[in-house]
C-alpha cells in the first residue's frame, strides 16, 4: 500500500534553480493566498529547503526579496523555514527571493501544510476533525477544478515530536525522525495529549 504525507506531494511544485537560488516570488503569493484564507484559520504553510541527503532542512545563511532594484530582507526561522511575507505589491512587481544556502547542490525547494497553533498539547476528537478538514479543504483548492474531484481526502495527521516528548495514550511507534502517523479512525473519537507541544503537525494521504 503506497502512502505519502503532503510534503512529498508538494515539494516538486516549485523548482530550484539549478545555478543560484533565485526564487519567483509569485510561486509562493499564489499558496499563500489560499492558505490566507478565512475558511482556513487552522492552516499554515511553511517552506523551506530539504536536504536530499540529510533529510532535514538545509542550513540557509541569509536571504533577501529583490523588487525592481530594491532589496528587502528575507527572515529565516530558528527551525530553517522561510518566513515569505503576504503582499500582492510583490507579484505585481515580480519580486525574486534570493537565498545563501549551505551545500546548495543537495537541496530541493519544499512546501508544508501545518497545524497553525505550535503551543498547543491536548487534542480532542473536535480538534482532530476540524483540522483535518480544513488540511482537506486547501488541498483540494491547490489541486484546482475539476482535478480536485479526483484529489484523496486526507485521512489523518503526520506529527513531529519535540525530542524527548511523548503522547498519551499511546498509538503506536516514534520512528527515527521523531514523526508518527496518526489517522483519524485510530484515534476513534479520543483526546491526545503531549508532554510538549508538537514541533508540527501535517496532513497525511493514504492511497
Amino acid at each position: 500500500m503506497k502512502q505519502w504525507t503532503v510534503v512529498a506531494a508538494l515539494s516538486a511544485a516549485l523548482a530550484v534553480p539549478a545555478q543560484a537560488l533565485n526564487l519567483e516570488y509569485a510561486g509562493f503569493y499564489d499558496r499563500l493566498k489560499i492558505v490566507n484564507k478565512t475558511e482556513y484559520p487552522l492552516v499554515s504553510m511553511a517552506f523551506y529547503l530539504n536536504h536530499r541527503g540529510k533529510g532535514e532542512p538545509c542550513t540557509v545563511n541569509g536571504g533577501e526579496i529583490l523588487n525592481q532594484g530594491q532589496s528587502l530582507p528575507l527572515t529565516v526561522g530558528p527551525r530553517q523555514e522561510l518566513l515569505v511575507p503576504f503582499d500582492a505589491e510583490l507579484k505585481d512587481k515580480k519580486a525574486v527571493l534570493s537565498l545563501d544556502v549551505v551545500d546548495e547542490a543537495q537541496c530541493d525547494f519544499a512546501m508544508q501544510l501545518r497545524y497553525s497553533d505550535t503551543t498547543q498539547q491536548q487534542f480532542s476528537d473536535a480538534d482532530w476533525q476540524a483540522m483535518i478538514g480544513q488540511f482537506d479543504g486547501v488541498l483540494k483548492r491547490f489541486a484546482g477544478f475539476p482535478f480536485r474531484w479526483l484529489q484523496p481526502d486526507v485521512s489523518g495527521v503526520v506529527i513531529k515530536l519535540e525530542e524527548g516528548s511523548t503522547m498519551s495514550p499511546d498509538y503506536g511507534i516514534v520512528g527515527d525522525n521523531g514523526r508518527i502517523t496518526l489517522r483519524l479512525s485510530d484515534l476513534n473519537g479520543k483526546t491526545v495529549r503531549f508532554t510538549a507541544p508538537p514541533v508540527w503537525i501535517s496532513p497525511y494521504i493514504e492511497r
